[in-house]
Formats: structure tokens, sequence, C-alpha cells
């Protein structure tokens, strides 16, 4: 199976290479190339287990950079290699690095950046500095949700990044809540993603006592 797979980016390659640059024959052969890489399943993942809360983001961002590189590079390909050496030696040693150094925030000097772990509404009860002995409502996803839309003293609405207002902690809370990738929150914004999330980071950790006061129970 994965001789098959690939002869068959290798035939996609050189059929690309073969095509004017910016025809159409070499655009959609391009587009076959690029779907079958993906659908192989063979695209490395570098670094696995680093850059927790980040990951998904940065894989996505060097994929798009690494498959972009494809297109406007094929010619560089050589064909004594498989596809999937060049593109996952180009995607380990330079298009993940780059789209890590994108997306992380920024990180004081002499902090390891791979072992930076995003922190989440979900874990402000375990990174509270102000830790008591609490028991968290069950629907603890309902509870934050309605706290942040509810937003009693204005606060999280009043905190914003780069002198933005929609770029509000609230905003970026609900649309990280919602599933939304940093990516796609930025380009929404038209703000970077390092700045977005560093100034998201600081505020979890800034809010962390109001949201602990606000799911305390009664034991």
């Amino acid at each position: 199976m994965g001789k098959e797979i690939d002869a068959r980016l290798k035939q996609l390659a050189l059929e690309a290479q073969r095509y004017p640059k910016k025809s159409k024959q070499r655009q959609r052969a391009l587009a076959k190339l690029l779907s079958a890489i993906s659908r192989s399943g063979k695209l490395t993942h570098p670094y696995p287990g680093q850059f927790q809360g980040f990951y998904q983001d940065i894989y996505a961002e060097g994929k798009q950079r690494l498959f972009c590189h494809i297109c406007e590079r094929i010619d560089e390909y050589d064909s004594q290699r498989e596809v999937l050496q060049w593109a996952n030696f180009l995607f380990k040693r330079r298009f993940f690095v780059e789209a890590a150094r994108e997306v992380m925030p920024t990180v004081p000097k002499g902090v390891n950046q791979k072992q930076i772990i995003r922190l989440t509404i979900e874990d402000l009860d375990k990174n509270n500095p102000y830790s008591v002995n609490s028991q968290l409502t069950p629907t603890l996803s309902q509870e934050i949700i309605h706290f942040l839309e509810l937003d009693p003293e204005g606060i999280f609405k009043e905190t914003y990044a780069a002198k933005n207002p929609k770029a509000n902690f609230r905003f970026l809370a609900l649309q990280i809540i919602s599933g939304y990738s940093w990516k796609e929150i930025a380009e929404q914004l038209g703000m970077k993603i390092p700045t977005l999330s560093s100034f998201y980071q600081r505020s979890l950790v800034k809010f962390a006592p109001k949201f602990k006061e606000y799911l305390l129970v009664d034991t």
C-alpha cells in the first residue's frame, strides 16, 4: 500500500512539472497532488506531545505553508526521492517551526517555548493561585458560558487587546469555547495570532479568581 501511494504521488508531481507554470493543467495536477498527500495519512506530525493546546493551530498553519511551497516550488522536487520524504522533511525542519513561531505567544527569555501549555478555562480550578477546597458544578461549560455572557461587572468586555475593543476577553473566550481556532479568530479581527493568544492567556490568569468565586458551590 505504501509503495502504491509513493508511486501515485510521484506520478502526480512529475505530471505537474511537465506543464507550464501557472497553467490550468499544472494547477489541476497540483490540486490532485495535495489532495493525495492529505488523504495518504502519511504526512508527518512533528514533535508529538509538545505545544499542548497550540498543536492543532500550529499544524494547520504549517501544513498550509508547506502546500503553498509545493505549489510554488514543485520544479525543485527531485524524482530520486519520494514525494512524502521531500514534503515531510520540509514540514518538520522548516514549515512547522515557522508556524510555531507565528502561533505561539511571546514568552519570557529563558523559558522553553516547546514546554508551554495553553491555559484553558477548564484548567482555571487547577491553576487558580487562590486555591481553596471547592467543588465545581457538573455543568461547568454551561456555567462558564453563562458567566461570560452575563459579565455582571462588565470587566470581560472592557478588557481588550491592542486597543481593539472588538478583541475583548469576553468575545475571545466565547469564540474559543465554541471551537473556533486562533487562525479563524485572528482573521476575523484582523490581528496577529500571538497578540491575541498572549492577551487571552494573561486574561485567564487575571480573571481566575473571578471564575473561581462564581463557580464555587456549597458542599
